[in-house]
């Protein structure tokens, strides 16, 4: 229970006012950040450690494994996909009025390459692992069910964008963590999903803002 609590709202208390503040004792504020994102790192660390050391469970038993070269290349296909639906999503939004990123991307335009690089990798590599491998594996032990384990674990990360997305650009999340928990869900293959979920957000934190796109 310790380490699905740590899973599921870990990420979101750490985005939380009080968190904030803690956060804004670093300065420069890129420093601020970069300590928010190491803070999901130390996350991950504990909930594993509830895993390993409390359940007496391997670490295979959350998804992660042995990189292999065929998850890294169906990571990549499936990445390609979701950006697709993603970009034609949006587009649609915001043709209606009904999607605005514009200050979330203002302020990942302002960070420099080497944290934008940071972000992207926690992102793909910590939001899988505690919400698709983690939050799903222990979810679905504990319920017996992996769809109320999907539903849940899809909520939690959909949540914990709000703080810094806001709810106009929800959209994203919503379809981007749905398309990664189907393909857990159909492959069970963490490190595709990690991949696929690196590969989306290349896009957005360092290739868009090399380009000059918001």
């Amino acid at each position: 229970m310790t380490g699905l609590a740590l899973a599921l709202l870990g990420p979101l208390a750490l985005a939380t006012p009080p968190m904030q503040r803690v956060y804004a004792i670093f300065r420069p504020d890129t420093h601020a950040v970069f300590a928010g994102q190491a803070s999901l790192w130390v996350v991950l660390a504990l909930a594993l450690a509830c895993l390993v050391l409390g359940e007496r469970l391997p670490l295979a038993a959350v998804g992660l494994v042995r990189p292999h070269p065929r998850s890294i290349w169906t990571g990549l296909a499936i990445g390609a996909a979701v950006y697709a639906a993603l970009f034609a999503l949006v587009a649609a939004l915001l043709k209606l009025g009904l999607f605005d990123a514009d200050k979330a991307s203002e302020i990942i335009g302002n960070w420099p390459l080497w944290l934008r690089v940071f972000v992207l990798i926690t992102a793909g590599v910590v939001e899988e692992a505690l919400y698709r491998g983690f939050a799903i594996e222990r979810l679905t032990a504990l319920t017996g069910s992996r769809g109320l384990a999907a539903v849940l674990s899809l909520a939690a990360f959909t949540a914990a964008h709000v703080p810094f997305w806001g709810l106009a650009a929800l959209a994203t999340p919503i379809v981007g963590g749905g398309f990664f928990t189907l393909v857990y869900l159909w492959r069970r293959d963490l490190v595709a999903c990690m991949v696929a979920h690196i590969a989306v957000d290349f896009v957005g934190l360092v290739l868009a803002p090399a380009l000059g796109v918001h």
